[in-house]
């Protein structure tokens, strides 16, 4: 797991564009005609009223500030108003305005074409699962549309669809973390959110992989929090369990350290590269995963590895 850091230039231009495009859709969706702002993006097709709209929802949606908030919102704000609306009338005009499945249809047909999932997670350009730092989450994005991360929403959208299409309530990750997570209510002081670093550190996330002997020649990971909220965490996306298919990983870096001593890296260093490099370069050429932490996402099991490789004396 490892925290977002909202303040790349990469992230707030997503934030920005993000809700640049999706105000103008739901602008248009309470207003029709009577929104007459120019398009965003030349792209965008009609855009009709929705009718039928609750009009405690529409009043309350057509305050810029309230809607910024829903777009917007850091997950602190998320959290105060996703119980917003609660009537039956009124989360079923939300679920018409905000309709996350059509955001993720690239029809070209579809009201979202012009911007949807696909743009968004390229624009964020997070290639690991926040989550679980096991699989890559790039986005291919083509013609055909190839692949990209899925959403997970953090606030679960079947229970507060209003935060459907909030930028903060939509964390790129890999579909096991995404579908596989503890079904067990989430909340902000008990439970890991990418995007939110809480000012407690009793509640920041905090933890390290380590190992056991499972026999002689095989081991087992274990993963230590330091405090309850990373245990929590730990526990309910199951991070431990999903990392038994990479126990041959500690098997490996084993042996490499039985095999060559703590002074690898110098070795490699020394005796077989011809160029002079960095020594973070020679930890990615070494072990294919970074070495500082805010590169962790660039690679998959990068925290992992660092941690294990600390723990047997190779760096």
């Amino acid at each position: 797991m490892h925290y977002i850091d909202i303040t790349q230039q990469k992230i707030i231009d997503a934030r920005d564009l993000h809700y640049k495009y999706m105000r103008y859709v739901i602008k248009k969706k309470l207003n029709g005609k009577f929104f007459n702002e120019p398009k965003p993006n030349s792209s965008i097709k009609s855009i009709h009223i929705v009718s039928g709209i609750h009009s405690e929802v529409k009043r309350f949606l057509n305050v810029e500030k309230n809607l910024k908030k829903v777009l917007l919102g850091t997950p602190e704000e998320l959290d105060a108003i996703r119980s917003r609306f609660t009537t039956k009338k009124q989360i079923e005009s939300i679920k018409r305005l905000f309709d996350y499945e059509m955001w993720i249809d690239y029809n070209p047909e579809s009201t979202y074409f012009f911007y949807n999932a696909y743009n968004l997670a390229h624009n964020l350009d997070i290639p690991t699962c926040p989550y679980c730092n096991r699989i890559y989450t790039k986005t291919v994005d083509s013609n055909s549309k190839i692949t990209r991360p899925t959403f997970d929403h953090w606030f679960p959208k079947s229970k507060y669809p209003l935060l459907a299409i909030s930028f903060y309530n939509l964390v790129p990750s890999c579909n096991i973390c995404n579908s596989g997570k503890s079904s067990d209510p989430f909340e902000l002081d008990t439970h890991f959110h990418p995007y939110h670093r809480p000012s407690d550190r009793d509640k920041h996330l905090s933890y390290s992989f380590s190992f056991d002997n499972k026999d002689y020649t095989s081991f087992k990971f274990k993963i230590i929090g330091d405090n309850a909220f990373s245990d929590k965490s730990i526990s309910a996306f199951r991070l431990e369990d999903i990392y038994k298919m990479h126990e041959d990983e500690i098997t490996d870096l084993r042996q490499l350290r039985d095999s060559y001593s703590v002074d690898y890296l110098n070795m490699v260093k020394t005796k077989i590269l011809v160029n002079t490099i960095s020594d973070e370069e020679i930890y990615r050429l070494a072990f294919g995963t970074h070495i500082n932490e805010d590169k962790f996402d660039r690679r998959p099991l990068s925290k992992m590895k660092k941690d294990i490789l600390t723990e047997l004396g190779i760096i």
